[in-house]
């Protein structure tokens, strides 16, 4: 089975573009299994796409990504949001007193806020060794990850609907305890450039809210 774990809706303000509810429809359409959606520092993507995806009967994971001070940090099967601009290591355990899975997103990427060796020293459940936009530095989250011996996963870090998929986390049937233990694997390819170029073109419709999904 096959889950992108990283794909940002419109509601990561001047980073994603389209829709939760396109989101999914596209998930579908290129065959994936499940997806996360990982807005930056909200889950109002997930909170709007839940019934969406219950509707269709399709499993969407429960995520977001995090700025911590150190760097991003996802966050995933989480029902309330943590905060950013605090340290990586409170993140994590934010995520864990949650019961969720707190993964190391695009670790060695230094253009977009990577944790970097952080990775090595603090209680992460996995490595993000395949990264859709990731063009430097997959290889080296990929070593680390064998070093340490921990879980991995893959997520295209979709800011664009055509993006969607192109990398990925192979698991059986239980995404969660498989990631726990480290049965999960990473593959696919890189964005084309073209892509991404489009999605710097491309404007969100969506103006953030003074208040949070959470507490309308």
């Amino acid at each position: 089975m096959k889950c992108d774990l990283h794909i940002h809706s419109f509601y990561s303000f001047n980073d994603g573009v389209n829709s939760p509810e396109d989101i999914i429809k596209q998930a579908i359409k290129v065959g994936l299994d499940s997806i996360a959606i990982t807005d930056h520092d909200t889950m109002n993507g997930f909170f709007k796409a839940k019934n969406y995806a219950k509707k269709l009967d399709f499993d969407l994971v429960p995520g977001i990504e995090i700025s911590s001070r150190e760097g991003h940090i996802l966050g995933i099967f989480i029902e309330e949001e943590i905060p950013k601009n605090i340290s990586a290591k409170e993140t994590i355990e934010m995520i864990h007193q949650q019961g969720g899975l707190a993964i190391a997103a695009h670790p060695y990427d230094i253009f977009r806020k990577g944790i970097g060796d952080l990775v090595k020293k603090l209680k992460f459940d996995a490595i993000e060794i395949m990264n859709g936009r990731n063009y430097l530095a997959n290889g080296k989250a990929r070593k680390v990850a064998e070093e340490l011996n921990i879980a991995v996963t893959g997520g295209s870090d979709a800011h664009i609907i055509d993006e969607i998929g192109n990398c990925y986390t192979l698991y059986k049937n239980d995404l969660y305890n498989e990631i726990k233990n480290g049965e999960t694997r990473a593959e696919g390819n890189l964005a084309n450039p073209y892509s991404l170029l489009k999605s710097k073109l491309k404007s969100s419709p969506y103006i953030p809210p003074e208040t949070s999904f959470l507490c309308l």
